[in-house]
């Protein structure tokens, strides 16, 4: 296998659980567009869009806005790499594409977590979690994902639920998110 090969695969975190579960495609940078490799140090944020990752009514993010680690990838963008106007433009380009395809979506904050805390996340046989890839591309060089490391229905939700307890608990506006 190719770590390259994970960028190509359209449900790259069901490609990671077969060809890379030790995680060990992280310690090389699978995109040819990306600065370099993810570093546990890095802040990586999430979108968060109403309705689909927020109850509206309590504010608290949904189990949803985890769910794409097991499949297709859980996008986020590295903050060293992106500025506010940036992601503004990759946001609306989201709402402006969700709209077209009959979804009636708005941006609704960020959430962020420190890219060690989620590598450092264990199944109850210790085994690593999740996986984090430089996943960039010509128009997002801050793309990562994060892929659930291993398939198996027992463990996927006590994961994800530790998961969301990283992330941070509500979202912010960009001007907060780039304030410091």
């Amino acid at each position: 296998m190719n770590c390259s090969d994970i960028l190509k695969a359209q449900q790259k975190c069901k490609f990671v659980q077969n060809y890379d579960p030790q995680c060990t495609c992280e310690t090389i940078s699978v995109s040819n567009d990306s600065p370099k490799i993810v570093e546990d140090e890095e802040r990586l944020i999430r979108q968060i869009y109403s309705p689909i990752h927020i109850d509206e009514e309590t504010g608290n993010i949904k189990p949803l806005a985890f769910n794409d680690v097991k499949d297709k990838g859980m996008s986020v963008n590295r903050k060293t790499y992106c500025s506010k106007e940036e992601l503004l433009r990759k946001i609306q380009s989201k709402l402006n594409l969700d709209k077209k395809r009959g979804k009636d979506r708005t941006f609704f904050g960020a959430i962020q977590a420190i890219c060690h805390d989620i590598r450092s996340i264990k199944t109850d046989d210790d085994r690593r979690a999740f996986c984090v890839y430089d996943t960039a591309n010509k128009n997002n060089v801050s793309h990562a994902d994060i892929c659930q490391a291993f398939s198996g229905r027992v463990q996927e939700s006590k994961v994800r639920a530790k998961l969301r307890k990283i992330f941070s608990k509500t979202p912010v506006g960009l001007d907060d998110l780039f304030e410091n």
